[in-house]
């Protein structure tokens, strides 16, 4: 689990929960690199009925515009960005990527932004899925207004697609992505006594190349030391599902008497240290978070980093069982 807007969100890969908002990415690349298109059109929700792949719910008649696209007649869970008028009132849907929702604007309940599709940066894009959310369609705005709606469909436990409609550049012509993601309890489990849990971490990089924008990878490993927890059940809460909340502090280290000795170069709001900005997580506890080697800055105004080459200390905190967690302090290397 992690936190969007402050709120906790389960990702795809971190097995999601009926019971519990699911946050659903997606990364748009362009000879390699995190790029906007030039539209968002929709996220759709569908049951995964054909072996991950579309073919039920998109159009299969040839010659026919939107052929290839989802079919105009699915009623299923469906994403848009709203156009506004000058006033903030929702008049109708916008595709272009300038109208998408900000991460500010989530706050938990989503029966007012169901429809929004989130950018957080550059080329990522993400949609919310609220157990009681309701969904507009594509008539919504007009002479109906914003009824009929509706409800989340992927309220039930399995296997589920999300079909995201894309326009690269303006011109051409839409086109689909196909995503999967399962819906389970894999969240949810009970035991007989309180969760007695070791962790560890280690830091997979120890060299960054100065002028780099490398992803840092801290590995963790969960040992559930209960004796009476059966070994499936066991082996399912150590690939990472306990892990939430995932944080990381960066330090730029200074030996020099003229320079600050430890330089918070991370932290949330005005307080230096850990942050949540941009960290993410995978289905196996690895907390990643990209750093950019260009752009290293004290967090405090005051504090002086010198070069940018030198020794870092990286640490990250993390919730497990109930537990607040920070690892040890790993030593990274920029040169």
């Amino acid at each position: 689990m992690t936190k969007f807007n402050g709120v906790t969100v389960i990702q795809r890969g971190n097995r999601p929960s009926p019971i519990i908002p699911a946050k659903l990415d997606f990364y748009n690349y362009i000879a390699g690199e995190l790029s906007n298109p030039f539209q968002v059109c929709s996220v759709h929700i569908f049951p995964n009925t054909a072996f991950g792949t579309a073919s039920p719910y998109v159009n299969g008649t040839p010659g026919n515009t939107d052929y290839g696209l989802v079919s105009g007649t699915t009623t299923n869970m469906l994403f848009h960005n709203y156009k506004r008028n000058e006033s903030g009132d929702r008049v109708g849907f916008d595709a272009n990527v300038s109208a998408c929702a900000e991460e500010g604007t989530y706050a938990g309940d989503l029966r007012y932004s169901a429809s929004s599709i989130f950018k957080e940066e550059v080329g990522h894009f993400s949609v919310v899925l609220q157990p009681s959310g309701v969904y507009f369609p594509v008539s919504a705005g007009g002479i109906n207004g914003w009824s009929p709606r509706y409800n989340n469909s992927a309220s039930a436990t399995g296997g589920y697609i999300d079909i995201w409609t894309i326009v690269h550049t303006e011109g051409s012509r839409a086109q689909i992505y196909v995503n999967t993601f399962n819906m389970d309890t894999a969240n949810a489990f009970a035991v007989t006594e309180p969760l007695e849990v070791t962790t560890t971490n280690k830091l997979v990089q120890r060299y960054v190349q100065l002028g780099s924008k490398k992803r840092l990878q801290i590995q963790t490993e969960i040992v559930v030391d209960n004796e009476p927890i059966k070994a499936d059940l066991r082996n399912l809460m150590e690939t990472g599902s306990l892990v939430s909340n995932p944080e990381i502090s960066i330090t730029k280290l200074n030996e020099s008497p003229v320079l600050t000795a430890r330089v918070q170069t991370t932290g949330t709001g005005d307080v230096g240290g850990f942050t949540s900005e941009g960290v993410s997580m995978d289905t196996q506890g690895t907390i990643s978070y990209v750093w950019d080697t260009n752009s290293i800055t004290p967090f405090y105004d005051d504090e002086l980093l010198g070069a940018a080459m030198g020794v870092y200390e990286v640490t990250v905190r993390y919730n497990v069982a109930g537990e607040t967690i920070v690892s040890p302090r790993f030593k990274l290397i920029a040169r």
